[in-house]
């Protein structure tokens, strides 16, 4: 321990300083700063968020982007799981290969964008979905996308 002999107090009221800003007054962008500070970023907001599709199919692909989707390869963290595809019985069971590599995801994906005249190819290799998503995207006639929203 170490005692400091002369401890001068100041007669001035405490104040609060904002870290936020320079001037360590508060304003709204400082709040606004304050607020989102350690959040992720997600680059493909748009892509998802001002789609046309259903509120629960963008928050299904909000969670899918982010990898919060409850696969077998979150369950092995403790919960009872079976650990291939119950699809295709082929592969373990993870985000990719559920949405981008099974054959039946493949065939569904397939069928979808037929049905939907999209001429964008099925998932091939791309590393994760938004990756195909912005690939399907580019390869689709902006006539198309206009009439999608």
């Amino acid at each position: 321990w170490q005692v400091m002999e002369h401890t001068v107090l100041s007669a001035a009221p405490d104040q609060l300083i904002r870290k936020w800003t320079a001037s360590g007054t508060y304003s709204t962008q400082s709040c606004y700063l304050a607020t989102f500070h350690g959040s992720t970023t997600c680059y493909s907001w748009k892509l998802i968020w001002k789609s046309w599709a259903p509120p629960r199919v963008k928050f299904f692909h909000w969670l899918a982007n982010q990898d919060r989707c409850w696969t077998a390869k979150r369950l092995a963290h403790g919960l009872q799981h079976h650990p291939r595809c119950l699809l295709c019985d082929q592969e373990p069971e993870t985000l990719r290969h559920f949405l981008l590599e099974c054959p039946f995801a493949r065939q569904a994906w397939h069928e979808v964008l037929a049905w939907l005249r999209i001429p964008a190819p099925i998932p091939n290799h791309e590393p994760s979905l938004m990756d195909w998503w912005k690939h399907a995207r580019e390869n689709t006639p902006p006539r198309l996308l206009e009439l999608m929203g």
